[in-house]
């Protein structure tokens, strides 16, 4: 899964074939897919810490190397739970950007979801899309933002998952050249449909046979992203 501004994008990979759809909330995720889902990965910090920054951002950074730019510090539990903008700031160890300050809710919702269902404990992972990209390609991929980088992450899931990862690429490239107003999925979030769908191989892959950040982490109850074991 991954945030497309308004609504989850979930990609559900099977042995034969991927799925593309968007559900509101992880509630909604939870009610559609969790009883059939081996592992849900999600690009949203699953696990925080009162204090400090995690880990598994600072070597997902470094793992990323160039593109470290991309993994954003994690607010801590006591910034996540603030009523304002100010009073974030004032809890979380570092200054807290905007885009991490607009992650909030979705890390608020990640946590009342694994409160209320012990077993999305087990089936909730953190992820991070830039880190499984790199992790299948070996090297680093151009911005997903340029036209070179968004073929060649095309081509990593093609390259990959096989064919079964067809339907994503048509769906992607139908709403890149004629998206309408009312699309879910519209030009500007189709990065969004990739970033979910290499989250989707992973899991399917990888099920039971994560690498992590750190490589000792357990991503059950520790803050951790896990990656593919290629």
């Amino acid at each position: 899964m991954d945030w497309a501004s308004g609504s989850w994008v979930v990609v559900e990979a099977t042995s034969e074939t991927t799925t593309v759809g968007t559900e509101p909330s992880l509630l909604n995720v939870w009610h559609e897919y969790g009883n059939r889902a081996n592992e849900i990965l999600v690009d949203i910090p699953v696990h925080l810490q009162s204090e400090g920054n995690r880990e598994c951002d600072r070597e997902a950074k470094d793992f990323l190397g160039s593109r470290g730019s991309t993994v954003f510090w994690t607010p801590n539990s006591d910034a996540v739970t603030a009523e304002d903008y100010d009073k974030a700031v004032e809890r979380n160890t570092r200054g807290l950007g905007s885009h991490s300050w607009g992650l909030i809710p979705r890390i608020q919702e990640v946590n009342a979801l694994l409160n209320e269902f012990e077993t999305a404990r087990e089936t909730v992972y953190e992820s991070h899309p830039e880190v499984c990209f790199k992790a299948y390609q070996g090297d680093d991929l151009p911005s997903k933002k340029s036209d070179a980088g968004f073929e060649a992450r095309k081509e990593c899931l093609i390259e990959n998952g096989g064919d079964s990862f067809q339907p994503v690429i048509n769906l992607v490239d139908e709403r890149l050249a004629n998206s309408q107003w009312h699309h879910r999925i519209q030009s500007g979030r189709v990065d969004d449909v990739l970033d979910a769908a290499i989250l989707a191989l992973t899991a399917r892959e990888s099920t039971g046979n994560y690498s992590t950040l750190p490589d000792d982490a357990d991503p059950t109850c520790d803050p951790s992203i896990v990656y593919p074991s290629t």
